[in-house]
């Protein structure tokens, strides 16, 4: 027979942060092997555990011990649960086995089982299998269960363990390879199972996997996928593999069969209810790749900032900003440095070589779903008043944004400071744009700062813009 891997089983029990109770002789033990199904017989199956530490033989005893088998989704109506029966094992020596296999197990083997399993109770491509105590044997372990194996389309909690490898144990048995107590890096397969009894009688089962036949039990092998494809399997394109008389989709994709699938981000016409205004954008249409991935580049060039203030009151006040090379992107974040390509006329609404001419607005009270928060609309308000507080040294530029904000409405100037008398209502409203030269210095990229600051009520909404123009 096969040598099974060497591990570290003293480490796995330290793993399961197992304690070692007076008087326990059941609880250091783990699952080493799982086989659903044996060239198409699902009444071949076998259950392997394996001793953490001498000793642990009484599995019938002091309350006893039992395996749980769960399917896809945990249902309590599907689970099955084998109690160790007398006599206990007799070997307790660290290390050994501990074998719970069907009666066809021991018909295709020879080898008989320390314990008969019955028959169905391993689900083969989808289910979890779970060795538990009774009572516990440490206080934080109120199930409990000392350790568990989820595989294929498992769906239920699997708590500690971690997510279920998606190998299953059809036509092939599954095997610890690993001990960090984490079923996905712990669990591989193997194609020749190998059952062995408590007193170290074994075999490795034969595979008839490689001949390039699909026999029972098999799905495919190798080249040979039986006619196949990643589309007949409910994907809608790609090439179909085939790795241990498995399918092998790995390569599939659902992308293109019109539906958003797993992390697709949308799929044909289903973008999922996404829009470019919905994304911050004044307009546009929005579109989904043949990777299905969004795209904005349809989406106008002309978008909305926040501007970096705190998230509550974020939407009292916004940039707009015409940039079609720095438009965002799928997830709606706008930057608050907005660079722009001397003499790009995406972004520089000037001929002069040299400096970058932004075409820019501020928006009081927009309606911006990508400030909700924990499904709640961002906090706007009557906006009381406005104040400029960078740049303080441009008069043009000071003067242009103070006047542009102060036609919004009936309001007094004090310096940099706008009041609203009476505040301006809530409803989204945008000054008209105004000009902001910023110059391009050679090796050097110009930067001007416009930094505001927004009074609705006790709400204060701080917005910075960074406007660079690249040489």
């Amino acid at each position: 027979m096969a040598a099974k891997p060497v591990l570290a089983w003293a480490l796995l029990a330290l793993a399961f942060g197992v304690a070692s109770p007076a008087g326990a002789v059941n609880h250091l033990i783990a699952i080493d092997e799982v086989l659903g199904s044996w060239q198409g017989d699902s009444g071949v199956q076998f259950v392997e555990l394996r001793l953490l530490a001498a000793g642990q033989t009484q599995l019938a005893s002091a309350g006893g011990a039992d395996l749980v088998f769960d399917d896809a989704s945990a249902s309590p109506d599907a689970q099955r649960v084998f109690p160790f029966p007398f006599p206990n094992v007799g070997n307790g020596l660290a290390g050994a086995r501990i074998l719970v296999a069907t009666s066809g197990l021991a018909a295709v083997t020879g080898v008989q089982p320390d314990f008969t399993l019955p028959d169905g109770f391993v689900a083969p491509r989808d289910g979890r299998v779970c060795y538990r105590v009774n009572p516990p044997q440490a206080p934080f372990q109120t199930t409990g269960v000392i350790d568990c194996v989820a595989y294929g389309r498992f769906t239920a909690d699997t708590g500690s363990f971690g997510p279920p490898t998606p190998l299953t144990p059809d036509g092939r048995s599954l095997q610890r390879v690993n001990t960090t107590g984490s079923t996905v890096d712990d669990w591989s397969t193997t194609l020749m199972p190998t059952p062995e009894r408590n007193d170290g009688t074994g075999v490795e089962l034969p595979t008839l996997c490689g001949n390039q036949t699909i026999d029972p039990g098999e799905e495919c092998d190798g080249a040979n996928v039986g006619g196949k494809t990643c589309a007949s399997l409910g994907f809608a394109r790609g090439p179909l593999g085939c790795a241990e008389c498995h399918y092998d989709a790995s390569a599939c994709t659902a992308c293109g069969n019109g539906a958003i699938n797993g992390s697709e981000q949308c799929d044909g016409a289903d973008l999922g209810g996404r829009t470019c205004t919905g994304l911050g954008f004044t307009g546009g249409t929005l579109a989904c790749t043949d990777k299905c991935r969004l795209t904005t580049a349809a989406c106008d060039p002309t978008f909305f900032v926040p501007g970096d203030g705190p998230p509550g009151p974020e939407c009292l006040a916004e940039w707009r900003v015409m940039n079609a090379a720095a438009r965002p992107g799928a997830d709606g974040k706008a930057a608050v440095r907005q660079r722009c390509k001397d003499g790009d006329a995406g972004c520089d609404a000037d001929a002069t070589h040299g400096t970058c001419t932004f075409a820019l607005a501020l928006c009081f009270d927009r309606d911006d779903a990508r400030l909700a928060r924990r499904g709640k609309p961002c906090r706007r308000a009557p906006v009381a008043s406005w104040t400029l507080q960078k740049p303080a040294n441009d008069a043009a530029i000071a003067g242009a944004l103070v006047s542009a904000v102060g036609a919004l409405g009936t309001s007094t100037v004090a310096g940099a400071t706008i009041r609203f008398a009476p505040a301006l209502d809530v409803q989204e409203r945008c000054t008209a744009p105004v000009a902001v030269v910023v110059p391009a210095a050679p090796g050097k990229a110009g930067m001007r700062l416009v930094k505001t600051r927004t009074v609705g009520g006790r709400l204060r909404d701080v917005d910075t813009l960074r406007l660079v123009c690249i040489p």
